[in-house]
């Protein structure tokens, strides 16, 4: 039986430890477990891995291109030709018949072939190498949106965490309350309607438990979602609330992405308006050719037994220029339409330069004017909960009357919800300031 025992404890400490924890203590191991987990992000990985590629490919458009050929011919029936006889001194006025050729034909060859003016390859080597830096770029945006995206269930877990533990300690309060109150109604000293609102305050921090609770449960699943994990997956958040949240609004923030992807986009859109141009100018080639024949009467193709033996080769080069005159007006429409995205975009660019400015100012105000407010509504929320013990105490004298007390806890509840709103403004506030301060 022991020995049973022992065997079954065995296999559920493997089957448990095959369920590993993973725990997160700070905002910033989230973002680092992301960079290698987040779908998103290596989505955005492989897009950059192909781009890569991309310019590899519009690099080999500017090698030399060269081409082996080699074939077999079975001349089944070989064309019969009419000749006059005299030709052959023959009657005059008669014909003969002759067959030109072997049964079976070989060839080989090689041809070679390198662009030694065309624009359209040089410009398009340019667009892969632009398109591959911004891709880049796009990774660290990428990347800095997830970020937005995991600070605000994290913060909204530790918001909820530091809810559950207000609405903890009010439910507590709330419940003496209501007991004191429905004693003093027992005992007639207390109408109803006083119990009533004794009753309504304790519903309602029993209301904030459960919300914070189950919100608690849903920011942490929304992390699982975001960085790979499955729902049956185990992931515990070991932070709080309870250490500093100011941070340096005024040190530097990094480059803004969103500014680096227009210029990016813009010196795409002059490429290709530059490429849509050099539709008009020539190019020129430079060919090569090398070829060889030989007949034979038997498939011997290299005995040379029958047949005749040698081989007959022949080559030349040449040099080919292709000057456009006129393609329908196709290729002149493209051109008008790609300067106009080219305009478009570097209005884009210069008005982005300015909105980025813009915003990187609004983020430190919002930022001050969250944690000042912050500030007020913690001092609020903690005056209300001492003029409600104050109010309590007098009651319990007999200097104040039971309305009171629960009129002072019921603005200690306002209070309450207010200093969570103001947290939960900072706390947004917060990761805005720390995402523009990242590196990406």
């Amino acid at each position: 039986m022991f020995k049973r025992l022992y065997c079954i404890f065995i296999l559920l400490t493997c089957w448990l430890g095959s369920y590993s924890q993973v725990v997160f203590r700070s905002l910033e191991d989230v973002w680092k477990y992301a960079d290698h987990n987040n779908i998103t992000i290596k989505t955005m990985k492989y897009e950059l891995d192909k781009s890569v590629y991309a310019k590899k490919q519009a690099y080999s458009a500017l090698l030399p291109q060269a081409t082996a050929t080699g074939s077999y011919t079975d001349n089944i029936a070989l064309q019969t030709t009419l000749l006059p006889a005299s030709l052959l001194g023959g009657p005059p006025g008669t014909y003969k018949t002759l067959q030109f050729g072997e049964q079976f034909v070989y060839t080989g060859g090689i041809n070679a072939q390198m662009n030694i003016l065309n624009l359209q390859n040089i410009y398009n080597v340019r667009i892969a190498q632009q398109t591959q830096e911004m891709n880049k770029d796009s990774l660290a945006s990428t990347r800095r949106l997830v970020y937005q995206q995991l600070a605000t269930q994290f913060y909204s877990y530790l918001l909820m965490q530091e809810a559950s533990i207000l609405a903890d300690q009010t439910a507590l309060i709330a419940d003496s309350t209501y007991q004191s109150a429905n004693n003093k109604f027992k005992e007639g000293t207390a109408n109803e309607a006083s119990v009533d609102l004794a009753k309504l305050n304790l519903e309602r921090a029993q209301q904030s438990q459960i919300t914070a609770r189950y919100q608690m449960i849903t920011s942490r699943n929304s992390l699982k979602g975001l960085l790979g994990f499955s729902v049956n997956d185990s992931l515990s958040i070991n932070a709080s609330l309870n250490t500093s949240l100011h941070i340096d609004a005024a040190e530097a923030f990094t480059e803004d992405l969103s500014l680096k992807l227009s210029l990016w986009r813009a010196k795409i859109s002059l490429s290709q308006y530059r490429l849509s141009n050099s539709a008009f100018l020539p190019t020129i080639n430079i060919l090569y050719n090398y070829a060889t024949q030989r007949y034979d009467k038997t498939f011997e193709p290299f005995s040379g037994a029958t047949g005749v033996a040698g081989w007959f080769p022949s080559q030349y080069w040449s040099l080919q220029a292709s000057f456009p005159i006129f393609t329908s007006g196709s290729r002149y429409f493209q051109s008008k339409r790609s300067k106009i995205n080219y305009e478009e975009s570097m209005a884009q660019y210069e008005n982005a330069q300015k909105q980025s400015a813009i915003n990187d100012e609004n983020i430190r105000l919002n930022y001050q004017r969250a944690i000042s407010i912050l500030s007020k509504t913690q001092d609020v929320m903690n005056l209300s909960l001492d003029n409600y013990r104050h109010i309590s105490y007098r009651y319990e004298a007999g200097l104040s009357p039971l309305d009171d007390r629960l009129n002072a806890f019921q603005n200690y509840i306002d209070y309450q919800n207010q200093y969570l709103n103001s947290l939960s403004d900072m706390l947004v506030q917060l990761y805005q300031v720390k995402i523009r301060q990242q590196s990406f």
